[in-house]
């Protein structure tokens, strides 16, 4: 039985950190760089997938981490042209920071060092869509989907209250709501963040111009 300790950055177990985290700066520079060649369809840069397979079997060093949607549109290491290893990723419909999620991320950034988790929402979100139609209509929908988007509900609320677009509304706030949530329900989370060895920022990916911004 393998043991895993969340407060060991260097823990040595089956999945390992195998190098020294990268600075925040320059992981978040490297995911918006990596969607800038994705909207250009450059070709990828470093080495190729099929190179990282042997040294990927002994461990994993990921740059960051990626909280988004399960919608197949969304997915992040194909918008931020990411190879095997690079991106640690939690998806969900409606990109919630839930138990699973929240755990994920704790172990990313306690064991593997992770210094960037992005929230990643997206447009025409169906989650979103659906919570607000919750919101508005009281819409009845299978009771685990009803349980899982009942934490969107407060962003759908807001969201209609705003005026404008409701849907787009609720995927904005959505995001900024999670992004507080991982920081205030993960003491693994907040303690890194005060530390300054994480940082944690909301974006949004516009499915017509294929374009990842960041939520300030």
């Amino acid at each position: 039985m393998v043991i895993v300790s969340l407060t060991n950055a260097r823990h040595t177990g089956p999945i390992t950190n195998r190098g020294t985290p990268m600075p925040v700066c320059k992981a978040l520079a490297r995911l918006m760089e990596g969607n800038r060649r994705f909207l250009a369809a450059a070709p990828p840069t470093g080495p190729g997938n099929l190179e990282r397979r042997a040294v990927l079997a002994t461990g994993q060093a990921p740059f960051a981490a990626v909280l988004g949607c399960a919608d197949s549109r969304a997915a992040p290491e194909t918008l931020f042209q990411a190879g095997l290893g690079d991106l640690f990723v939690a998806r969900n419909a409606g990109n919630l920071a839930d138990v699973g999620a929240i755990g994920s991320l704790e172990y990313a950034v306690a064991n593997l060092g992770v210094p960037l988790i992005m929230v990643l929402g997206h447009e025409h979100c169906g989650a979103a869509g659906a919570a607000v139609a919750m919101a508005q209509q009281n819409l009845a929908l299978p009771a685990h989907l009803r349980d899982m988007l009942l934490p969107m509900l407060p962003a759908a609320l807001a969201a209609l209250r705003g005026g404008g677009d409701a849907v787009e509304g609720t995927v904005r706030t959505n995001v900024a709501l999670n992004v507080a949530r991982l920081l205030t329900e993960s003491p693994v989370l907040a303690g890194a963040a005060s530390a300054g060895r994480l940082k944690v920022v909301g974006a949004y990916y516009d499915l017509d111009t294929q374009q990842v911004a960041l939520i300030p």
